[in-house]
């Protein structure tokens, strides 16, 4: 644990790391926990199957790995906003559904659910529909204790308006230090602090350049990392600091061809900023 407050952890999708192997490789290079995915449709979720879940939390207890959620990244490729019925629709569902039920047989304490891509809220229609979806996520997850972690894009006053007409005591919201600026030109810092008493105990860390996602060492990109780690300890937040950034693809490829090399470099520039 850093500082007593915070725990270093990586994103299962920032790394081509196979199956249960992460928790090795995450306890390799020092790294306290890992966010999961439940996977593609197309591969018919595969956190979901328990045989599947078995291996993952043997190699956990092998390597002292914590899970700190379960993402439905389905949601990027399939439409959460349409209406009830739709294919996109039953799939994001469902994706949802395997979460949580995945999530409460691995004791993991979270499900997090993105509003990107295709999933990404552009009018009020899609708000008063986001805000549906996570109503039921959140009733399907209260009685295993399971936290839902909306992640997205809202300025502070719509994400007020969304939490409002979820009305669960078990929304959050999972903050990320470069989203906001990259897709909505919001300033990190200042979504933070008007946001601080929804924030869940789970931060995405990443950088980048040139209006790239994730493609810049923390502190090194475009978007004030510095600033927006110094924000996160000034409103008092403590928990999970997820490493976000696309270590195997370009231009991170070309600085260093072992991805292992550009995790330490990130965790070192990690704690030099939150040591500042």
């Amino acid at each position: 644990m850093l500082n007593g407050r915070y725990k270093i952890g990586i994103c299962q999708w920032s790394v081509s790391v196979e199956g249960p192997d992460i928790c090795r490789y995450a306890a390799d290079l020092g790294l306290e926990g890992v966010q999961l995915e439940i996977g593609t449709v197309e591969n018919g979720f595969p956190l979901s199957r328990p045989s599947v879940q078995q291996a993952y939390l043997e190699s956990a207890r092998a390597h002292g790995i914590r899970f700190t959620s379960i993402a439905a990244r389905v949601t990027d490729d399939y439409r959460m906003t349409d209406p009830p019925g739709t294919e996109d629709s039953r799939i994001v569902w469902e994706a949802i559904e395997r979460s949580v039920k995945a999530a409460e047989a691995m004791g993991i304490p979270c499900v997090m659910i993105g509003s990107f891509l295709a999933s990404d809220i552009k009018n009020e229609d899609d708000l008063v529909r986001t805000a549906e979806v996570l109503r039921d996520a959140c009733d399907l997850a209260a009685g295993p204790g399971i936290v839902i972690a909306a992640e997205n894009v809202l300025s502070p006053e719509d994400m007020h308006r969304l939490a409002g007409m979820v009305d669960r005591p078990n929304l959050r919201l999972l903050f990320d230090s470069q989203n906001y600026r990259l897709f909505r030109g919001h300033d990190p810092s200042e979504i933070a602090k008007r946001l601080a008493p929804l924030l869940c105990d789970q931060v995405h860390v990443k950088d980048g350049v040139n209006g790239r996602i994730s493609s810049a060492l923390l502190g090194e990109g475009d978007y004030d990392f510095r600033r927006t780690m110094k924000t996160l300890q000034e409103i008092g937040y403590s928990g999970w600091l997820l490493l976000e950034n696309y270590y195997e693809q370009e231009p991170l490829r070309s600085r260093n061809a072992d991805p292992k090399q550009l995790i330490l470099e990130d965790m070192r520039n990690l704690m030099e900023a939150l040591s500042q």
